[in-house]
């Protein structure tokens, strides 16, 4: 005979077996228990939990990005195939390739956007539209 402990682990494994394999009747209590669960696992699980972000998305060859960094002043992203390095040096290609989008801009810094080898993917600019 099945002591009244081994009886109430037996109904609770039942219980979480027909979780598991949802075999409750739609409006019913344990329906009800699951759903909930659900919605709950759904909208409380922080999302560094997934670790979902996106992967770095390389620059079209002819795609610049642009954000704004502060009054009249702007961030340009632009794949390194859309720039064509001269004896004049990167700041005027880098310029030349900027300007037909963005007007006349000076040119205050930037950087070499690099992948995982060293291989220059990119540039960085921070440019004033004048």
């Amino acid at each position: 005979m099945f002591s009244s402990l081994e009886a109430s682990a037996l109904r609770l494994g039942q219980t979480l077996k027909s979780y598991v394999l949802w075999t409750h009747p739609r409006g019913g209590f344990h329906y009800d228990v699951m759903v909930t669960l659900i919605l709950v696992f759904i909208f409380l699980t922080p999302r560094s939990v997934f670790k979902d972000s996106p992967a770095y998305r390389p620059l079209h060859p002819n795609e610049i990005t642009v954000r704004q960094d502060g009054a009249n002043s702007f961030v340009y992203d632009l794949s390194a195939s859309s720039v064509v390095l001269d004896d004049q040096g990167a700041t005027a290609a880098l310029k030349r390739a900027i300007e037909p989008i963005a007007g006349s801009i000076e040119i205050s810094r930037y950087t070499e956007l690099r992948d995982t080898s060293g291989k220059v993917t990119g540039y960085r600019v921070w440019a004033r539209h004048r």
